[in-house]
């Protein structure tokens, strides 16, 4: 279950490279240039509807660990837009509202109601991909035409760089644009996941296919209607609205000294855990998952640093006995009421220009690193 959750956090993050990604420009093979060019202008400029079916499938040396299936309608009237999905609950929530003049996104849970998250992440790429921290590194490979259920259509293929922790060691997407109408007909991701410290790898493969589009002459204004007073959360991967993030400092239990203002211009990573839960509970997972990212992140500007409870002998004969050497605290209180934490096992990520970030569980910190680290060149 534990790995499941792994490729369900990541995959949503690559997810919205399903949500229609845009315009080419007619008369002749496109530059990536004019391709991104023509797509801000579509997103910017057209009232439109679009609706698309969606399948995923993740396996682990050749077996298939789950798969799912659904559907979203979008909603797009520059400077908002509005997304309803079915069957993704586990990935998305089941409605968002965007409002990309403010950053803001809101979304709309039956049992909880109306929440409000920092825009950030793959929602940009709807404004802009040069804003998006994933969907501004594709590298555009080829470009050819087609024809896709009696359409002409252009087919255009790219990857993503790896980055420097080798989580994605490979992306590949495939794009059939419809040449009247510019909107993409189908997509296709194929990525693989590798999780640092329990050294497996997953491959899933993505898949959109386009069931309706329509340019409209407007849209209801209820349909991109919120409650002013929406409580500001964390979104699904835990990205919060960012601040300053506090400069913490501490001993650590093999005796060195300690502060987060040390680490200016690095990603840190503050892992909180429990000793008794890692050894009961979490058979050791969450400390090797952490300890994959320290060993992997050194010299590539992450840093992780363990804040725990108890007595600082027998946390650092266990740290010795994973072979763990992530600089550890005894300062759990402290730290926890200082960064907000209040769950037993929970990460708070800094980004370089030392804000937080976000705060989530261990094994959503991958995808985190993916938008905050660039490739390597």
């Amino acid at each position: 279950m534990r790995f499941e959750e792994v490729f369900m956090r990541l995959a949503a993050v690559v997810l919205s490279f399903l949500i229609p990604l845009g315009a080419w420009a007619q008369g002749g093979l496109p530059s990536p240039e004019t391709v991104m060019e023509e797509y801000f202008a579509l997103y910017r400029n057209e009232v439109f509807t679009a609706s698309y079916v969606l399948t995923s499938t993740s396996t682990h040396e050749g077996e298939e660990l789950f798969s799912l299936a659904g559907s979203l309608i979008v909603w797009m009237k520059y400077p908002w837009a509005r997304v309803e999905t079915s069957g993704l609950e586990d990935m998305l929530y089941p409605v968002v509202v965007a409002d990309f003049e403010r950053k803001v996104l809101y979304s709309h849970v039956p049992e909880e109601g109306w929440a409000k998250h920092v825009l950030s992440g793959n929602w940009l790429a709807l404004l802009d991909p040069r804003y998006d921290p994933l969907l501004r590194r594709i590298r555009y490979t080829e470009l050819t035409e087609d024809t896709l259920e009696g359409k002409a259509v252009w087919v255009v293929r790219g990857t993503l760089p790896p980055d420097p922790l080798g989580i994605l060691p490979r992306a590949e997407v495939t794009f059939w644009i419809d040449k009247e109408s510019y909107i993409d007909r189908k997509a296709k991701i194929l990525f693989d996941i590798y999780v640092p410290g329990l050294d497996v790898l997953f491959t899933t493969e993505q898949l959109s296919e386009l069931t309706s589009f329509k340019k409209v002459a407007d849209i209801p204004a209820d349909k991109f209607t919120v409650p002013p007073d929406a409580p500001a959360v964390p979104d699904l991967n835990g990205r919060v609205f960012p601040y300053p993030a506090p400069d913490l400092a501490g001993i650590t239990v093999t005796g060195e000294e300690l502060s987060l203002s040390e680490f200016s211009g690095e990603v840190v990573i503050v892992f909180f855990w429990d000793l008794g839960a890692e050894i009961e509970e979490n058979i050791g997972l969450n400390l090797l998952l952490m300890e994959g990212i320290r060993e992997r992140g050194e010299g590539k500007g992450v840093k992780v640093i363990g804040v725990t409870s108890g007595d600082p002998e027998i946390v650092a004969a266990f740290l010795e006995g994973f072979e763990a050497k992530m600089p550890t605290l005894v300062a759990r209180d402290e730290w926890a009421e200082a960064l907000g934490v209040t769950e037993e096992t929970w990460c708070v990520v800094i980004d370089r220009e030392g804000n937080v970030y976000a705060k989530a569980d261990p094994f959503t910190v991958p995808a985190l690193l993916l938008e905050l680290l660039e490739p390597e060149a």
